[in-house]
């Protein structure tokens, strides 16, 4: 049985990440206001000081399963600073492909 884990995102799943950014903004009818590409994305978030942070949701397959791992779903953040409060994280996005919601992801 495939096993479902959360973690931190790596460079290698900017593809995905990407993938679901599009996909996000297709659902909310703004594609056409995604300017960033999948290298910005990879020199934003994984070079020496980040800009953002991102966990990312995954299936893993079973052993013996002949498919790969399945990244389902996305969580960007970053932090911020206010006068008023002090600190705080800004969650960008949360996103969930649609054949796996409502399975205890979000």
């Amino acid at each position: 049985m495939a096993s479902t884990r959360i973690r931190e995102a790596r460079e290698s799943d900017c593809g995905d990440i990407m993938r679901m950014i599009r996909e996000l903004a297709e659902f909310e009818k703004l594609s056409h206001q995604v300017k960033i590409s999948e290298e910005a994305l990879r020199a934003d978030g994984f070079g020496e000081n980040p800009f953002f942070h991102c966990l990312v949701a995954e299936i893993i397959p079973a052993p013996g399963e002949s498919q790969g791992s399945l990244v389902v779903g996305y969580g960007l953040y970053y932090f911020i600073y206010s006068t008023w409060t002090g600190r705080n994280v800004y969650l960008e996005d949360i996103y969930v492909m649609p054949q796996y919601r409502g399975t205890g992801w979000g």
